[in-house]
């Protein structure tokens, strides 16, 4: 056997010891007391009513038969004797004893052994924690004191102990409840136990789906219930979650004297289930129902968050008989749970959906904004072609034109030069003329007798004589300097001659 597991035994040895030493104190006072010793002593079938303390006493007795008698099939063997004791209340002086019993604490013994080492960690919840500590039963004077640290310890050690939950605003109520009754670390492990076995932590995870269900159960039950005050919740838009959040997060702690608190906590650790809470809120809200109806949003939150506490003030065995007299069918609440969880799959389902659409959204967006930027690149490109092909096509008629221009200078130039030659034609012919004349001239003067030459020298016929015979066209300076030079040529021949 290992050292851990001798530890285990041997704390789990003291435990029940501790119980068995608190069992034995409780049976002593009980057999010292005279009135108990009377009690005892009395006939089952006296005629003479009870007093309170006799009641008490009694209560008392029969607690600690059941505690004697406990094992771990006693839920099933003593169910019938707790249940009618769990309505009147358990005794104040062995409530801690009966909770560590019913939250099957003495399974815990590795928890008590835990519990030093996690104290002094270090929390990542510990700014939230003090800051939410002060908020706590500002107004008991246990929390005023050393309750503080001990609430703070607890609640630290179980952040660590499920990291998962870590810290929830509420878990403090709970807490402060266990605290007023038993020590720090028989706190801590019924708190595990609550957490694990009774699903509170279900409540406190960050998606509390748990509580989402039970608020929703809560709304089915106050339709069939109180229907009126159902039609009106819905008219104000007043839904559970506003008023009645707190009622699962705390067992209401939060709303109800500590007294009725501890009543709720004593059915809630025997019965291990929410009916209890279910059926608490139903006869709050059939008490003051007149009243609700009567008040919009602002004016119910003042009345659960004064009025309520202020009527049942000293109030707790009216408020529990209410309680108790509300009945709910299990077989709906079932199918309501069933209703619930098929809808949320639904939900989910459709989420998941949703996400994956938005996902693909996503994808289609960016591939969207993708081919917008390539649509814009293409359009800068198809702007600067058109820009480009319009330049050229400017660029093309300034061609055409010039080359229109340059067509009609070149047909200019053809007709120029055809006229030229024309009349470099007519002036050879003209020329060829007078050459002819010249020698049938020449031919004339020396059949006269007459030297040509001397005749030609002393002869000079002017140019106006033939500007004046001969009407000749009009010859640029080119065709001019030819004829001249033609003529130079002739005159030349002629002196040779």
């Amino acid at each position: 056997m290992s050292q851990e597991t001798c530890h285990l035994c041997t704390a789990g040895t003291v435990y029940e010891e501790h119980l068995v030493h608190l069992l034995q104190e409780q049976n002593r006072q009980l057999e010292s007391d005279a009135k108990a010793r009377t009690f005892l002593k009395q006939d089952s079938t006296q005629s003479n009513p009870k007093t309170a303390d006799e009641i008490a006493e009694e209560n008392a007795i029969a607690w600690l038969d059941i505690m004697k008698k406990w094992d771990h099939s006693a839920r099933k063997k003593l169910r019938s004797q707790v249940n009618q004791l769990i309505d009147r209340g358990v005794p104040n002086d062995l409530r801690a004893l009966i909770w560590m019993v019913l939250a099957n604490d003495s399974n815990k013994s590795h928890l008590r052994l835990k519990y030093p080492e996690l104290i002094e960690q270090t929390s990542p919840c510990e700014k939230l924690i003090k800051r939410d500590i002060s908020r706590t039963y500002p107004d008991h004077k246990f929390f005023k004191e050393q309750g503080q640290e001990a609430l703070y310890n607890v609640i630290k050690a179980y952040s660590l102990h499920d990291r998962e939950v870590g810290y929830c605003q509420g878990s403090p109520f709970i807490v402060g409840l266990l605290l007023l009754q038993m020590p720090e670390e028989e706190a801590f492990c019924v708190l595990v136990e609550l957490m694990e076995h009774y699903r509170l932590r279900e409540f406190f995870k960050p998606s509390m789906r748990e509580l989402s269900l039970h608020l929703y159960i809560l709304s089915e039950l106050v339709q069939e219930h109180l229907p009126e005050l159902h039609t009106h919740f819905k008219a104000q838009g007043f839904h559970p979650t506003t008023y009645a959040s707190q009622w699962f997060l705390t067992l209401f702690a939060t709303l109800l004297p500590l007294n009725a608190v501890f009543r709720i906590m004593d059915i809630f650790l025997w019965e291990q289930t929410f009916d209890i809470i279910f059926q608490v809120g139903i006869a709050l809200l059939k008490e003051g129902k007149d009243h609700l109806l009567t008040q919009d949003i602002e004016g119910m939150l003042q009345y659960f968050q004064n009025t309520v506490y202020k009527n049942y003030l000293g109030a707790e065995d009216e408020l529990v008989q209410a309680a108790r007299a509300i009945k709910l069918d299990q077989k709906k609440m079932k199918k309501l749970k069933i209703v619930y969880t098929n809808e949320k799959e639904k939900e989910s389902a459709e989420l998941e959906e949703c996400k994956r659409l938005s996902f693909e959204n996503s994808v289609l967006c960016q591939r969207i904004q993708s081919l917008e930027l390539e649509t814009s690149h293409l359009a800068d490109k198809l702007i600067k072609g058109q820009v480009s092909r319009a330049e050229e096509a400017e660029e093309m008629f300034i061609i055409k034109r010039e080359l229109v221009a340059l067509r009609r200078h070149d047909s200019e130039l053809n007709e120029k030069l055809i006229e030229a030659t024309r009349r470099n034609n007519y002036l050879d012919a003209k020329l060829n003329n007078i050459c002819r004349e010249n020698e049938a001239l020449r031919q004339a003067l020396s059949s006269l007798g007459h030297d040509p030459l001397q005749f030609i020298e002393n002869v000079e016929i002017p140019n106006c004589v033939f500007a004046k015979d001969v009407r000749l066209p009009r010859l640029d300076s080119t065709s001019t300097h030819e004829v001249e030079k033609k003529r130079e040529i002739e005159r030349e021949k002629a002196r040779n001659t």
